[in-house]
């Protein structure tokens, strides 16, 4: 029973600390410069659970830098208006649908430093709103941004599993852990670029706080 408690505590405390950093907002980046064509909108999509970082498609030209094929999606490329890039838990990302899907079984094999995965799934136009949130940043950011994303594709080849959605999923590079989440590698990919979410995200509403404190309003 002691040790219940102890182990019950400590999800607190990590809780409490998720949330106190997720609202420390890191220092923000003063690139800034350049004029409307010089910059590139990208969006961050969270549901509460689980978080995208969406970047423009361009013509294709995003997947020519990321050594992508957009051969490998079942859609129609022309209507592709985004790329929703998201890493994380291979057990649960590839099992989950919907969090009512969510099973003690796969929660235990995801937290148990489980393999990881790119997911890519191909989106229409965004907009700002509720769980969407804009950033506009300059030409420099993008690249490295992107730079920064392929890191953790351990293979360029699609996995034999999808969602239904047109979208594919990759090997990932890293292990999945509850301090090393999905949401933690989104606020580290926007920190790497000098947009100042929070120090530490591993929950969604962690990302959340300074995603609202330093997304574009319109």
């Amino acid at each position: 029973m002691l040790r219940i408690l102890k182990y019950l505590a400590g999800a607190v405390i990590l809780v409490i600390a998720a949330l106190l950093l997720g609202a420390v907002p890191f220092p923000a980046s003063s690139d800034h410069a350049g004029s409307a064509k010089d910059r590139v909108t990208i969006y961050v999509l969270s549901n509460g659970f689980h978080s995208d970082i969406a970047v423009p498609r361009l013509d294709g030209q995003t997947f020519e830098q990321l050594g992508l094929s957009e051969q490998d999606y079942p859609v129609q490329i022309d209507h592709v208006k985004y790329w929703a890039f998201g890493w994380g838990s291979k057990t649960a990302y590839t099992s989950l649908l919907a969090v009512s899907d969510l099973t003690v079984g796969i929660a235990a094999k995801a937290l148990a430093f489980d393999e990881t995965v790119m997911h890519i799934t191909p989106l229409g136009d965004l907009k700002a709103g509720e769980n969407i949130f804009a950033f506009e940043i300059s030409k420099s950011q993008y690249q490295a941004l992107l730079k920064n994303m392929a890191r953790f594709f351990a293979s360029k080849n699609p996995l034999d599993v999808t969602q239904g959605v047109g979208d594919r999923f990759y090997a990932g590079n890293g292990r999945f852990a509850p301090w090393l989440s999905c949401n933690t590698w989104t606020g580290r990919r926007l920190r790497e670029i000098g947009i100042g979410v929070g120090l530490w995200t591993p929950t969604s509403q962690a990302l959340e706080f300074g995603l609202h404190a330093v997304a574009s309003k319109s």
